[in-house]
């Protein structure tokens, strides 16, 4: 029994650590192509890192051949953007007795992404300072969908107008949300005044 709860203990902990990206829900490929305009890549970079994270994701031995292999770009080719891509500090490759990895963590911590608050990390910190709580997963993944297909500010007017009439549960939010868009309200008509919130 003490086994199981230092188990427990020690998974918790871990998941506590992980950043945002490293979280189960969080998809890599999908979160890159929604940001692709933030992150400066061009098509072969693009290519190149969403093949890497593919490799990474089912434990694919990465080499400069199966890369070349699976682009078409020849191998010179690819070890120059994957040069660019080391320079632009998107990817680290570490180098071990056992293998080298390809590391893409640089992407999801970039100054461009934290400059355009884009990702789901501050968003995540937000609710968690209006809640006066740590989100549950399910919760982080609610609102990382949110975040997906509605302008982040107007998730957090949402955020405060639940917080206003002191309802602060996701579904709530959910609701206010659905109505501003059936209505076709916009954070910048919200900031403006020209609406009549829930």
């Amino acid at each position: 029994m003490i086994a199981h709860a230092f188990f427990l203990t020690m998974r918790f902990g871990e998941f506590i650590r992980m950043k945002w990206y490293e979280q189960n829900y969080v998809n890599h490929r999908d979160w890159i192509l929604d940001h692709l305009e933030y992150l400066g890549l061009d098509e072969k970079e693009t290519i190149l890192v969403l093949l890497i994270d593919f490799f990474n994701e089912h434990h694919i031995e990465i080499t400069l051949e199966a890369l070349s292999k699976k682009t078409g770009m020849p191998s010179e080719l690819v070890n120059q953007e994957i040069s660019v891509l080391c320079a632009k500090k998107y990817l680290e490759i570490r180098a071990s007795s056992r293998k080298i990895s390809y590391r893409l963590n640089g992407l999801f911590e970039t100054n461009t992404a934290r400059d355009r608050e884009i990702m789901d990390t501050s968003l995540f910190d937000v609710f968690e300072t209006e809640l006066g709580r740590p989100l549950s997963q399910p919760e982080m993944q609610k609102i990382s969908d949110w975040n997906r297909s509605i302008d982040r500010h107007l998730i957090v007017y949402a955020l405060r107008e639940a917080s206003a009439y002191q309802k602060l549960n996701l579904t709530y939010i959910e609701r206010i949300l659905k109505d501003w868009q059936d209505k076709g309200y916009t954070a910048e008509m919200i900031e403006q005044g020209k609406v009549k919130k829930s």
